[in-house]
């Protein structure tokens, strides 16, 4: 696998996370090796069933993404997005693509949408649907913001 020249930007993550889901069928699929490729990572083995690769991002946030056993669930890949201080940073340099064009590319893939709703009827996330696949993703809304312009915090596929 070839290792990055330079680091990574959020938009060079997300969109090899795209690449990862509709390249692969199932997360019981990807190995670091596959991982790696796919993102264009140098993927680190932590154990046999966790491996991943972290970097800051500059401007206040760092992403990492990793795929991991959870328990009798099975493997699960995660894209998060966070912050590297105390401070809340502007989400602008994780904001492209933002969550509508992330979603719109996995509605363009055949996956079926639905909204998630957590208490007081809040959004907490999408979950997208295919034969073998299942991906949550979820907003960063900054306070005011339009909703369709909310960022992607983090991406869960199963």
């Amino acid at each position: 696998m070839n290792a990055p020249t330079a680091p990574v930007s959020a938009e060079q993550a997300m969109r090899g996370m795209l690449e990862l889901i509709r390249r692969t069928p199932s997360v019981a699929e990807i190995t670091p090796e596959v991982m790696g490729e796919r993102l264009g990572l140098p993927i680190k083995r932590v154990t046999t069933d966790h491996f991943g690769y972290a970097q800051p991002l500059g401007d206040g946030w760092a992403f990492s993404v990793e795929r991991h056993q959870i328990g009798d669930v099975g493997p699960r890949v995660d894209l998060i997005f966070s912050p590297t201080g105390e401070d809340r940073p502007a989400p602008t340099p994780i904001c492209t693509p933002n969550f509508g064009q992330f979603t719109q590319a996995l509605e363009g893939m055949g996956f079926k949408r639905q909204r998630a709703r957590g208490e007081h009827g809040r959004w907490t996330y999408d979950a997208f649907d295919r034969p073998g696949q299942h991906v949550e993703v979820y907003p960063l809304v900054t306070d005011g913001a339009d909703m369709a312009a909310a960022c992607v915090h983090m991406v869960l596929v199963r």
